[in-house]
Formats: C-alpha cells, structure tokens, sequence
C-alpha cells in the first residue's frame, strides 16, 4: 500500500537493524570513561538499560510505548537522586544525561531519532571529559569521533566499511584545521574545563585527619599528583623540596586533625619584598610552576611560599597555599618559595596553648621519655638534637608495614618502646608528642617531599609515593617555627633520594614499573598533554605566538595571518568534499527521488517503480501540482524521454535545486 504524506517521509524510515546495533555500540563506547567516574549503582543501570535496549533490538517490539518511556524516565530521575543525592551538578547532571540518551535509544524507530541519538553522544562526549582529563582521554575521544562520523554515513545509506573509510578520510583531513583554530582561539586566563568542585570527592588521597597508617597506605598507589617546572630552568636539591599542603595541629583521642584553614595574620612572614630577597646572595627564593588538579583548593606549595601576583591565592593558617574558588580540573599555578627551613610568626598565649595541648592519659612512657629528654637540653634546638639522636641511635627501621598496636589507645608507646617500626607519619606524630609533652609548641606538616626529576625536558612528577609527614617545632628563643625531619634521622636517604630507594628491597617494586622505558615516554607524553593540551590558557598561546614571531604584529595583519592558515588548513577538505559531492551526485534521479520521499511512505521498491507520469498525477489528486513543479516535472520527462537528450550537469544541477525549493514548501 503506497500512502500519501505531506512531510519528508526518508527521515521517517527506519535504518537496517545492523546500523541500529552499530549506533548502540558506539554509545557503549561514548559512555566508557563516565562508567569509571560516575557511581556504580548509576553505570549498573545505564548497562541494563543498554543490553535490554539491544535484545529489544533483535524482536518484533520496535520502540515502547510512550507511557512507558515516561515511567522509565520518571524513574531514572529518582534513581539519579536517591544515588547522588541531588540533581543539580556535574555528577547528577551527567549521570541523567547518560541514562536519557539511553531512553531515547528505546524510541528509536526513524532516521529522524538516530540522528538524534548521535547529536545526544556527541554531548555527552564533552560530559566524559569534565570529569577526566587525562592522556588516555585522547584516544577515546579520537575513536568516539570516528565512529560519529563513520555512523553518518552508515545513516545515509553506506555500507560498513566505506562509511569506515570515509570516517577516517574526514577525520584525518580535518585535523589540521582543527590543530589551527585550537591554537588560535581566544583564551581565557584560566582552561575552559572547570566545573565547582563537588565536596565529596577527593584528589590527592592526603586526609584533613592523620592515624598510623594515613601515608604509608597512599605510597603503593603511585598516582600522578602534580607536575613541576622551575623558573630559568633552576634545578633545585631533592632535599630543599618540601611540598606543605597541611598543618596538622588538634590531637583528639590520639588523632591527628588539620588545623582550621582560617584567613589570620598567625602565619604572617616576616620578610622582605621579592626584589629585595632576589639581590641577597643567601636568599635561596625560586619561582615555579604547577599544573595541579586543586583537592579543594588545597595547592601543595614549597616552605615557604610568598605572595603572588595572582589574585586567586591566598595563604591560611599554617602558612598553607589555597584557590579561593575550587573547581574540577588541571590548573597551572605560578608561585615563589624562599627555600628555608623556618617560619617566623608572632606567638600569643592562645597559640602557645594550642600548639602544647595533648589528651589527657595517653602515651605515658612518651610522656616519661620526653622529660628525661629535656632535662639534658638546655635550648630547644638542644632538646630537638636529642630526639633526633634517639632515633638514629635507637634501633628504628623505616618500613611501608610497621607493627600495629590494636588494643591500646597508646600507640605512641607502642611505636617507640615495642616495635620501633614506622613510617613517616609514625615518626611525626612521636615527635610531636615527645615536644608537647615538656610544653614546647610542635605541629604535623602534611604534604610531599621530594620528586621525579625528567632531565631531558627539564621537568618534576610529584607523586602519591612522595607523600610525607613532618614536624614544626617552636624555638622560642628565635621566634620561628624550625621544620624537623624526624624520618632523615632514620633513613636519611628518603629526603635526599626518594622513598624508592629507602625502603626494603621487597617494598619496592609496586613503586617501578616493568616497563621503564614505555612509563617514561608516557611521563614525558602527560606532562606535554597537560601543558599544552587541558592546561592551554592565554598564556600558552601566547607562548605559541611569541613563538611564531607573530605576538607584536598588528592585529589586523594577526587576523590575517590566521583567516589564510585557517584557509589552507581547510582547503583539502573543501576539495574532498566537492570532489564526493561531483562524483555522487544525479541531480535528476536525486531530485525526482527527493520528490517522492516528500510526498509518498512506501518501501524503497515500491518508490522506485513509481514512473514520473504517475507521481505527477499523485501530485494532482492531492491538489500539489503547482505551475512550479509542473514545470519542472515536465522538464524532467523532456530530458529522461525527449529527442535532445540529457542537458549539462550546469542545467541538472540548477534543476535540482529548484526542486529542493518546491519540496520545502510542500512541507
């Protein structure tokens, strides 16, 4: 049966179930790297949804009903926000727009809804790249762009394996203009990538509270944490590279609590301006540069940091490095540090209480050892002397898996007098206790010590094995907080050569890889993507120009430079796609075909054996045949019938085009 309808009826067909499958496995693909970023209740359903969305697929059920799409999207919302706990944000958002686009797989039936489906991808690709955006996002993102291309053409009509061709000609020919209006964009100071940080999540693994165990349990892991360049190319000793994210201050039941994160003048500094420490020949003030990913506006910074020119920074107590607005993504910092191991402060009796306070029938022995400890000492750089020679000389070993004490509340006791096993934050916290126990002020810095030093390309990897604890104890009779390593009276070669050469053979390997050689171009490799690629600000980019000589040219001659580049770059897909449009086109059996889908629903066959003199009195039955497409249903017969032949493709193709003209007005 062949019926009349006045909209195009060729978006209202239905494409072969094989290209149906295609394009749900491409959507399987799109939402890969979210399945790892989004909670698993919310992967899970997304999966049930897809494999039932694929059996239906192969069945005589087409599409569900309406009622019944609206059940599955009511539910879905409930899902999203039983699951996340709102709707509203970038982990709710995604996650209803993933689980969406797979409900509106289920009425897919029509060109019309593929089509859709594949725009509907495409915006979720750029949601799979707010979350990540690491080097491995690269090739995903590459291979999701040519299966969006390659199911264009599968859409259109052509078979698997030309439209895969065909995907990956346009890919590759469109690669350098994308190249070109990447690097010539306006930018702004900051990347395009942030999103307002959610409270739940967590970066960097380092906790706002420390227990045995808090640091030696995040070394394993190994995990990029931060990347590093210095100013004028300044390759500073691994032992000056204290990375202070925390201050740890508040001891409750034997735990350790980062102070509050408070604006005060507690940390003031009392130094000079830059320019002045930069002309004494013992100031050992750097400047460098971080691309970090901010937990929370925490920014690791080195002792000790001075202010800087950007207007998003500032210092809290504990003279700790924070963003005032946090937000998910990679982020370049530019900071000074005067690399010294002292902090002057004012000290009142309020501080000189907080910093002394300790729960009251802990640790014992501690306490015993402590004030044997200080009656030796006449100062208290004498009385740190002491400490540290109790534990160069007292039998300790540095070890990832120190015994345990887990029945008594003094572990302190446990970890000086019974094991004498311990990682940093053992050490730490012991020698914090042995200082307040006597009433000497002493805090916990958290952060990172150390790093990976790329010679070649003159850069730093900081990572989760560098994470560290030490210790600030008070001299009063200096006025300043003196850093103390307990850990380098105990296996000196972790400051100055890393944890990698520090620990016991057995302890090692999880932090090298197998494959040295493959890990270090994939170093080299992020560290570019992140420079380059994620972190590309206004600054890069005039890099690039200052570069190219082209940062002091006129704008008028910059815009023209760009507008010829963005032309060349262009060029070879413009001739591609002319050169596709020539070789394909049949103005005449295009336009009579376009014609009949408008007009007529019917299968491909039966369209086809639809002669013109037919569609013309389909046309006139239905009160269609205007004086416009009389005119050029006749012309069209003269040349398929008449004596003179086919007309120059110049006179087809401008017959083409009217028809597409009377086609839209039909509809």
């Amino acid at each position: 049966m062949v019926m009349w309808l006045a909209d195009p009826i060729f978006l209202r067909k239905s494409p072969p179930v094989r290209t149906q499958f295609i394009l749900l496995l491409m959507l399987a693909w799109v939402a890969l790297p979210l399945l790892f970023d989004l909670p698993l209740s919310v992967g899970a359903a997304f999966a049930v949804l897809l494999i039932v969305r694929v059996a239906l697929l192969f069945t005589n059920v087409k599409k569900l009903p309406l009622w019944v799409l609206v059940l599955l999207l009511v539910a879905t919302a409930v899902w999203v926000y039983f699951r996340i706990g709102t709707i509203i944000g970038r982990d709710a958002s995604v996650s209803l727009l993933m689980l969406m686009i797979v409900l509106k797989a289920f009425e897919g039936e029509t060109l019309r809804d593929w089509q859709i489906l594949l725009l509907a991808q495409l915006i979720l690709m750029g949601g799979g790249l707010l979350f990540n955006q690491s080097m491995l996002m690269a090739p995903w993102l590459i291979v999701a762009l040519f299966c969006l291309i390659s199911s264009l053409g599968l859409l259109a009509g052509i078979n698997p394996v030309a439209a895969m061709r065909q995907g990956a000609l346009v890919l590759i020919l469109s690669f350098p203009l994308a190249v070109i209006l990447f690097v010539v964009m306006p930018r702004k100071d900051t990347p395009l990538w942030g999103v307002p940080q959610p409270q739940q999540s967590s970066i960097t693994g380092l906790s706002d509270t420390l227990d045995p165990g808090s640091i030696s349990n995040l070394i394993p892991s190994n995990a990029l944490a931060f990347n590093v360049t210095f100013d004028n190319d300044v390759i500073p000793r691994n032992a000056d590279l204290y990375w202070r994210v925390m201050v740890m201050g508040d001891n409750q039941g034997g735990q350790w609590h980062a102070v509050k994160e408070q604006y005060t003048d507690e940390d003031t500094l009392q130094l000079p301006n830059r320019s002045i420490l930069a002309q004494q020949s013992n100031s050992k003030l750097i400047g460098y540069q971080l691309i970090i990913q901010d937990d929370h506006g925490r920014i690791p910074a080195l002792d000790q940091p001075l202010a800087d020119s950007q207007s998003d920074l500032s210092r809290r107590v504990g003279n700790v490095v924070r963003v005032n607005k946090s937000r998910e993504g990679l982020r370049r910092v530019h900071l000074y540090s005067q690399l010294v191991p002292y902090l002057h402060q004012r000290m009142d009796r309020s501080l000189l209480n907080y910093y002394t306070q300790l729960p009251a029938g802990l640790n014992p022995e501690t306490r015993r050892l402590a004030q044997q400890l200080a009656k030796k000492s006449n100062s208290s750089e004498e009385f740190i002397r002491h400490i540290l020679t109790y534990f160069r000389n007292g039998g300790f070993q540095y070890t990832l898996t120190p015994k345990r004490s887990h029945e008594s509340l003094n572990k302190t006791d446990y970890f000086l007098f019974s094991s004498q096993e311990g990682f940093c934050e053992d050490y730490a916290d012991a020698t914090v206790w042995l200082a307040r126990a006597v009433g000497v002020p002493a805090r916990i810095v958290i952060g990172y010590q150390g790093g990976e030093y790329h010679p070649d390309d003159r850069f730093w990897q900081i990572r989760s094995k560098d994470a560290h604890a030490w210790t600030e104890i008070w001299l009063a009779e200096k006025g300043k907080w003196q850093r103390v390593d307990p850990t380098s009276a105990v296996s000196s070669v972790r400051v100055e050569n890393g944890v990698e050469n520090a620990l016991p053979a057995e302890q090692r390997a999880s932090l090298f890889s197998p494959y040295p050689l493959l890990q270090k171009y994939l170093d080299k490799g992020q560290f570019y993507w992140q420079q380059w690629v994620v972190n590309y600000d206004s600054g890069r980019q005039n890099s690039i120009l200052d570069w190219l000589k082209l940062k002091d040219i006129p704008k008028s001659a910059l815009l023209l430079v760009i507008a010829i580049a963005i032309i060349i770059t262009a060029l070879p897909l413009i001739i591609w796609l002319r050169r596709q449009s020539s070789v394909q086109a049949q103005p005449l059996t295009d336009g009579i075909n376009l014609l009949k889908q408008a007009v007529i629903e019917g299968e491909e066959g039966q369209l086809s054996a639809i002669g013109p003199l037919e569609l013309q009195a389909i046309l006139a039955e239905h009160g269609l045949l205007n004086d416009n497409l009389a005119a050029l249903m006749a012309q069209y017969i003269d040349w398929q019938y008449g004596a003179a032949g086919m007309p120059e493709k110049r006179q087809q193709r401008a017959w083409y085009r009217k028809v597409k003209q009377a086609v839209r007005r039909l509809s």
